[in-house]
């Protein structure tokens, strides 16, 4: 099983809801989905413009990624933290301890998704780097890594920071993330219900 990750937050009260999250999708058959990605996507690279769920242009593309998580063998994955019920334990002088909150927010979602099950299991996450909420810092995937192996001894796995000029599954991981960021921001459950069971949903872990 491959399991694609991307994240999204909002801290500022002014943009709604405040919180963390991190979204993406488990899927079986990787290869037969990046040729239907690819092929859905085709149409929209004549454009001459980076492909970018928040790009409003490719609004049409983003709902286009929610319809292939319908399909058999992939699942939408998603873990939402509100800030306000983080408890005091995840902050410290300077805020949140934002790598020790998403660390255990993945965490209670490799849990949820009884990684055991499978003989090997590869987590894909955006590499993108940011200023200081860093998914793919050496720190934080080892910690990942030390839990893999730890709590899941007899499942092959690895956790691989990847560009999506690399593997397009990231980019679409992109595009499910920021529709889940847009639904939880509003309080919107129009998505969460079209994708119903093809959801695996963990609210507020922490």
């Amino acid at each position: 099983m491959k399991i694609y990750l991307d994240e999204s937050y909002n801290l500022q009260k002014r943009f709604g809801k405040t919180f963390i999250s991190i979204n993406g999708f488990a899927v079986l058959d990787a290869v037969r989905l990046r040729k239907r990605w690819k092929t859905i996507r085709k149409p929209y690279t004549k454009h001459k413009r980076r492909i970018h769920a928040t790009d409003p242009y490719f609004q049409k593309l983003r709902a286009k990624s929610i319809k292939l998580m319908k399909t058999h063998n992939v699942a939408a994955v998603s873990v939402f933290q509100e800030i306000q019920e983080l408890p005091y334990d995840y902050f410290d002088n300077n805020g949140i301890q934002f790598e020790l909150v998403y660390a255990e927010m993945l965490k209670r979602l490799f849990t949820k998704l009884s990684l055991q099950e499978y003989k090997q299991v590869r987590i894909i996450i955006d590499a993108r780097k940011y200023p200081v909420y860093t998914l793919g810092a050496d720190e934080f995937q080892n910690e990942i890594e030390n839990f893999l192996k730890t709590e899941f001894a007899d499942t092959q796995s690895a956790f691989l920071p990847t560009p999506s000029y690399v593997d397009i599954l990231v980019e679409l991981a992109d595009f499910i993330s920021n529709t889940l960021y847009k639904a939880y921001q509003t309080d919107d459950q129009t998505v969460f219900n079209q994708l119903n069971y093809m959801l695996v949903k963990i609210k507020n872990p922490l």
